[in-house]
């Protein structure tokens, strides 16, 4: 019960199958040391039929990222009875991604499509690379919601990127807007002021919601203070609303979606602006998929700030991604 209702920090993680190896896990090797810490933890009798690894381009973090796929592979290497996949691929195209993933998948797909075993660890994809991934294997191959890993990140009240390049709206996220509604726009917001802004000065919505993560996670109340503060002009406007959603319970954050879209009847055409913690983008996915017709939408920034790299791993959490278990 207690899976289905909070994250559950993992100190060694078992595989799914208990009759023989997993069928798949995917990471992603990121500039973060984080995006390691997932198979560092994985139990002596951990096995998997295949592993695949994503690997987005990132010039400034070169020696990182190539640092990170090596111990990947490394320890992959060990767990993996038939192989290893990596994936090479453009970070502001996930389409990209997921394009070179239908090329071998008939390679490495699981052997019964009606009981999958695979597992994500999610920590090192971006956003909308998480969203493209989910929408592949759920929607379009319809291999049901997999296991999600995240190791969460110490905290620095710093920003962690640098102004907007591109807005757009997410490929397979376009939704479908009426004319004759008004927009109301939900943003998750978090230590990026600048890309949620740009989406909601785009947008020019007639009611915005705005979603801040509270409580903080481990109750770091120095975390919510600067989230806040990091996003003062925003929250200031007259025409804001304020929710509260949950850092890591994927569950949770659909639960307070569910309940805007009740609220408003289905009167207007939502928007989604996913700029919180992945585990949150995780819910709007789980909302989307109830309701389609909301459109989600995403702002590139021009660069990550060197504070990513000064950020060191925390817990390694299993998501909670169903409603909770009654007695």
């Amino acid at each position: 019960m207690k899976a289905a209702e909070e994250p559950i920090e993992v100190e060694r993680l078992a595989r799914l199958n208990e009759f023989g190896p997993d069928d798949l896990y995917i990471c992603c090797a990121s500039f973060e040391d984080r995006c390691v810490s997932s198979v560092l933890k994985m139990g002596a009798d951990f096995r998997t039929r295949f592993a695949i690894i994503f690997v987005m381009e990132e010039s400034l973090y070169k020696k990182q990222v190539d640092t990170n796929l090596y111990r990947l592979q490394g320890e992959l290497a060990k767990r993996t009875g038939e192989g290893v996949f990596v994936i090479a691929c453009q970070k502001q195209n996930p389409l990209d991604g997921v394009a070179q993933l239908k090329e071998i998948w008939g390679r490495c797909r699981p052997r019964n499509p009606e009981e999958t075993f695979i597992t994500i660890d999610i920590s090192g994809f971006t956003k909308i690379y998480l969203l493209e991934l989910l929408y592949h294997l759920v929607i379009e191959l319809n291999l049901g919601i997999p296991r999600l890993l995240h190791t969460t990140q110490t905290y620095s009240p710093t920003e962690l990127t640098q102004g907007v390049e591109q807005i757009t709206t997410v490929p397979n996220f376009y939704g479908s807007p009426s004319l004759q509604k008004k927009t109301i726009l939900i943003l998750l917001l978090g230590f990026e002021p600048d890309r949620s802004l740009a989406v909601w000065k785009q947008f020019n919505p007639d009611k915005t919601v705005a979603l801040v993560t509270n409580p903080p996670r481990y109750d770091n109340l120095e975390y919510l203070r600067y989230a806040e503060k990091n996003n003062t002009y925003l929250l200031s406007r007259p025409s804001i609303e304020v929710r509260y959603v949950p850092p890591d319970n994927p569950y949770g954050v659909k639960s307070v979606l569910d309940g805007i879209y009740n609220d408003t009847q289905g009167s207007y055409n939502m928007i989604i602006g996913p700029f919180g913690t992945k585990p949150q983008t995780v819910g709007v996915f789980l909302f989307y998929l109830e309701y389609p017709k909301a459109q989600i939408v995403y702002s590139f920034p021009v660069g990550y700030t060197k504070s990513y790299l000064q950020r060191k791993p925390g817990p390694t959490l299993l998501l909670p991604l169903a409603p909770p278990l009654k007695d």
